[in-house]
């Protein structure tokens, strides 16, 4: 696939993306390879780009060219990179930080540029979608090796290799796998849409965390409200099956765990929501004394310092992580980032009529906006911020709405065009004046 994207771009942010989900390093075939020491996502990256510039002639014009989104990640790059010298100075863990993220604006700068066609969009769907069956099929198969204290640990890319990060990825690709199921006529495409929806909610189950589960909950009610018009009886129908299943794949140990939620009295003796309350309350003090940041990577040793009492502990939230470590510049940037990705998914959602289309954009708009409130309720109790399917999933709506943008133009240019009315001709006579050189010259 990487030879492929020296022609067709699109395929080498596809592959890196499936790269990504499937991490190589961990099956079973990257065995005979690794005397080769091949870095296969770097592979795939310096393969697209190639691609991409070698069909750069070729490319579609992408308006608008610099969005809102586009400069505030670019600013929110530059913040980054800037903490390492404003913050507490470099940290372990900093410079491999600071690189992975700069690296990944450059990823999502060269995806936002290629996806711009609808077939280019459907790709990096299913490329998700293909990616989850993947994970979801390894986590089926684990052994109870893989398992700490009853959840799934140790499953999936280098980014969800814990319970809480890989509930968090599964539970934000639910949504956009349901919409292509229902936004796809192929029976076959239908059924793998379909396995992949249910492997990836066991896979929810098996980490039983409590934020995906609050999550998935948002992004029902949130996605209860925004049923599409022209499909609601079908939406509502499919989501019904859907809740039934879910409800059939879960066990007993699982609502459990997300019993403790409604028991306050539960709540308060749980060590782990213990210890998260006073994080966030000493991480506001470190917010205080550092307005400008403390720098990329150095939450977790500032807080060991803070309070000696928690020892070496996680922020479990990624607007307290982003809001420490980059400063109030670099969290109003985030909040930007967010908001105008809402805006732009909400802008295809109710442009969807004006595109070739409805049906499908209209689908995909709805899921990404699912997608995007699950993401958001499941990052208040986890860690995203250097993630880079997080990154994705914000991107996504940019490259929709220029798909949108673009359409809607063809569409209105076609409906202005006149059609010529029925000449008529006289013999020896040119409608452009003058004598008739032929029959029709």
């Amino acid at each position: 696939m990487s030879a492929a994207s020296l022609v067709m771009p699109i395929l080498g942010v596809a592959n890196y993306m499936l790269i990504y989900q499937i991490f190589p390093e961990h099956t079973w075939w990257h065995i005979p390879l690794q005397p080769l020491a091949i870095r296969y996502s770097m592979t795939a990256a310096v393969f697209m780009i190639a691609g991409m510039l070698l069909t750069l002639p070729r490319m579609r014009l992408v308006r608008p060219t610099v969005s809102l989104w586009d400069l505030c990640a670019l600013g929110l790059v530059f913040v980054v990179v800037l903490s390492e010298f404003v913050g507490l100075g470099p940290g372990r863990a900093s410079s491999e930080l600071v690189e992975k993220f700069v690296k990944m604006m450059v990823f999502i700068f060269c995806m936002t540029r290629i996806t711009t066609s609808r077939t280019n969009y459907t790709i990096i769907v299913w490329a998700l979608v293909l990616g989850s069956i993947y994970i979801g099929y390894d986590a089926w198969t684990a052994p109870k090796s893989a398992f700490a204290r009853g959840r799934l640990d140790h499953v999936g890319g280098p980014d969800f290799r814990h319970s809480s990060g890989l509930a968090a990825h599964m539970s934000m690709m639910l949504p956009l796998i349901g919409v292509t199921l229902m936004s796809n006529r192929r029976y076959l495409l239908k059924a793998v849409a379909g396995i992949s929806a249910i492997l990836t909610f066991n896979t929810i189950v098996l980490c039983r965390t409590r934020s995906a589960f609050v999550g998935l909950i948002c992004g029902t009610f949130v996605g209860a409200m925004l049923l599409p018009k022209r499909a609601r009886l079908k939406t509502v129908t499919a989501l019904v099956f859907a809740l039934i299943g879910a409800n059939y794949l879960t066990d007993v140990h699982y609502w459990e765990r997300m019993s403790t939620l409604k028991n306050k009295e539960t709540i308060s003796h749980d060590p782990a929501a213990m210890y998260r309350l006073q994080i966030w309350h000493d991480a506001m003090e470190i917010i205080r004394d550092n307005p400008l940041g403390i720098g990329v990577g150095n939450f977790v040793p500032t807080i060991a310092k803070k309070n000696p009492n928690l020892g070496r502990r996680a922020a479990h939230n990624t607007f307290i992580l982003c809001w420490t470590e980059l400063g109030y510049q670099g969290f109003a940037l985030f909040l930007t980032l967010w908001a105008t990705a809402f805006l732009q998914a909400w802008y295809c959602y109710r442009r969807a009529e004006q595109t070739e289309n409805p049906v499908w954009t209209r689908y995909m708009a709805y899921g990404l906006l699912v997608s995007m409130v699950v993401c958001a309720s499941t990052q208040m109790f986890t860690e995203r911020l250097y993630t880079e399917a997080f990154w994705w999933i914000l991107a996504l709506p940019g490259c929709l709405k220029r798909i949108v943008i673009r359409e809607s133009a063809q569409l209105q240019q076609a409906a202005k065009v006149p059609t010529e009315p029925d000449l008529i001709y006289e013999p020896g006579f040119s409608t452009t004046g003058g004598l008739a050189r032929g029959a029709f010259a």
